[in-house]
């Protein structure tokens, strides 16, 4: 992203962030919010959106489907967003959103990378642990399984790493015996 188009989403992105947290709305917009980032990956939405050969009406009739959501304030948002016509910007001002959310929240979703699935009760057990380490909130945990850690596992959240993972430790030994 240029310079350009950041300073155009941090104009947005600032203040509409600053209003879901003076009116405490940042749980349910963030939920909203990720909903629609869904929607955009899956979709493909934000190359359409930001392609030339797209008129600003098509872009704008796309963009209003999303005004049907609980949140007055993405509306609004998706509103002036229009008005302004910067329904291209929609997407990266989404994304700068949550990152910005989640950091005044301090709030994260934590990923687990493991060899095989955690039981609920191992979840419920890790998140005190995971909480007091990396000095965060756990907004939700989301697993991902992958074999070539042997064992253990690997915890990520907003960009801090716990990894307990067998392939680790192997390659700490790995690192010592050179």
């Amino acid at each position: 992203m240029d310079k350009r188009s950041y300073t155009i989403v941090e104009k947005y992105a600032a203040p509409f962030v600053q209003i879901v947290l003076e009116k405490n709305q940042q749980r349910d917009v963030f939920k909203e919010l990720s909903q629609i980032k869904g929607i955009f990956e899956e979709t493909h939405l934000a190359d359409f959106l930001s392609h030339i050969g797209v008129s600003p009406v098509e872009k704008s009739k796309v963009l209003r489907l999303f005004q049907t959501c609980d949140s007055d304030l993405i509306n609004n948002l998706i509103k002036v967003l229009i008005e302004n016509g910067r329904e291209d910007f929609f997407y990266p001002i989404l994304l700068d959103s949550l990152k910005k959310i989640e950091k005044e929240t301090n709030e994260f979703e934590v990923t687990i990378h493991s060899v095989d699935g955690l039981s609920e009760e191992q979840k419920a057990r890790l998140i005190p642990v995971i909480e007091k380490k990396m000095n965060l909130k756990v907004r939700s945990i989301k697993e991902n399984l992958d074999r070539s850690l042997i064992g253990g596992f690997a915890i990520t959240a907003n960009h801090k790493i716990i990894d307990t993972s067998i392939k680790r430790q192997l390659k700490a030994v790995k690192e010592k015996l050179k």
